[in-house]
């Protein structure tokens, strides 16, 4: 093998996503991982950082507790994952354990991470790994000081700071229950280093379980190169215990998708009301009104308004320059540019073509009780308040609905039509 493949190689990075456990905190049937923090399951998030890492050569997901359903949705959002299964949810090594086999010869380094934690910033990653590959660490233990560490691992250190051990807050006693540097459950390991020494890790006699953070210890005792990456303060980072973690952590995902919007040019009347997804696209100089929810798979134009209390759901595209007004909500819909659609209105599995003026009151009817259907407003056309178009149904370009219109047929285009069932009346002129 050439040397300078061989040295890539031994850089190359396979993760392990831990993604067993049954999540008892959580105080629900659901799998912990497939809870939705920002209208996706919280093992989006650190699969979404993991492949967007050139180092992660391939992702091992571990699964356990509700392992089918986990497997479903991690293979719709991420379709190259691979999957190892943990028969017995006997602790968080034998969780690793359980991956190693299918971990290729050619990866030289093991990153293990909770599914749980979900919230981790690219750049903090990518300065851990490279830490951790420059200080040729056996392992490294990413840690973070919080201020309520209350259930999680914390980090102890000798009088002259180095890292020693993590101890699980189950066999934490007296002053070392007020440390408040915590583990991340975030790790980089030697391959071979890991592989050698995890069947070494023994039963936690209280919790019945074994731990993953016992290999430190096995580590310094065979005089292994470990040390701990401490996150900086100012950084993010959040693990999901129970319910009130999620609150907690669904607040900072969305402060800071925001944030990424408004430094490319998005204005929010008020951020705090304001609800969206990572996968929300806002296009430059468009203003987001108060309590107006746009929601995963919405993808909107530059130079547009949308809200206040508007609900933008998945599917839906507005191109340049539309107005979505207040007490709105579109669902698979496609408007194009230079449309009005003020007023408490519904539109669902509707195309809108450009100038379109749509008044207060318009519904879309496309449900009949057993299926959808779609609905076309052509370009310029008008349709006036309080109508009803029931899907199938194709309004003509530069048509016209009467206020209150019932509208179960074609319009022909730059017709007028009234009444319910809404009827021809006469041709628009000038249009």
């Amino acid at each position: 093998m050439p040397r300078r493949v061989y040295k890539k190689q031994k850089k190359s990075i396979t993760a392990i996503v831990l993604a067993a456990g049954k999540g008892v905190r959580m105080n629900s049937s659901a799998a912990k991982v497939l809870h939705e923090a920002c209208g996706m399951p919280v093992i989006y998030y650190p699969l979404r950082l993991l492949t967007s890492l050139g180092q992660i050569k391939d992702i091992i997901v571990v699964l356990g507790f509700k392992a089918e359903q986990v497997k479903k949705v991690v293979l719709g959002e991420f379709g190259k994952a691979k999957f190892s299964y943990q028969n017995k949810l006997n602790g968080s090594a034998k969780a690793v354990e359980a991956s190693l086999k299918k971990i290729k010869r050619y990866s030289g380094h093991i990153l293990v991470m909770c599914a749980d934690s979900s919230l981790l910033e690219k750049g903090v990653l990518k300065k851990a790994i490279s830490f951790h590959l420059s200080k040729k660490n056996d392992c490294t233990v990413l840690t973070k000081e919080v201020d309520s560490p209350h259930r999680l691992g914390r980090i102890l250190r000798d009088q002259r700071g180095s890292f020693l051990k993590i101890k699980e807050e189950v066999d934490l006693t007296g002053a070392l229950k007020g440390i408040k540097e915590v583990n991340t459950g975030i790790y980089l390991f030697k391959r071979e280093a890991l592989i050698k020494e995890i069947g070494n890790i023994k039963l936690n006699p209280r919790k019945k379980e074994y731990f993953l953070t016992d290999i430190i210890e096995i580590f310094k005792t065979k005089n292994y190169k470990v040390d701990a990456f401490k996150i900086a303060k100012e950084s993010f980072f959040f693990s999901v215990n129970n319910p009130r973690d999620l609150i907690e952590t669904e607040k900072v995902i969305r402060s800071y998708l925001i944030g990424m919007h408004i430094d490319r040019g998005v204005k929010f009347i008020d951020p705090q009301t304001t609800f969206l997804g990572p996968k929300t696209l806002i296009g430059k100089d468009s203003v987001i009104y108060p309590f107006t929810f746009l929601e995963n798979d919405v993808r909107i134009g530059n130079c547009c308004s949308v809200g206040p209390f508007a609900h933008i759901r998945p599917g839906t595209v507005i191109k340049n320059n539309s107005y979505i007004g207040n007490f709105t909500e579109l669902v698979r819909s496609k408007v194009a540019s230079f449309v009005k659609l003020k007023h408490v209105s519904y539109l669902g599995d509707t195309e809108v073509e450009e100038g379109v003026n749509i008044g207060a009151g318009t519904i879309v009817a496309n449900f009949d009780g057993r299926n959808k259907h779609k609905t076309f407003i052509k370009k310029n056309a008008f349709i006036g308040s309080d109508s009803i178009l029931v899907a199938p149904v194709k309004v003509g370009k530069s048509a016209f609905t009467a206020a209150g219109s019932v509208v179960t047929k074609n319009v022909k285009p730059k017709t007028i039509v009234a009444g319910v069932p809404a009827r021809r009346l006469k041709e628009r002129q000038n249009v």
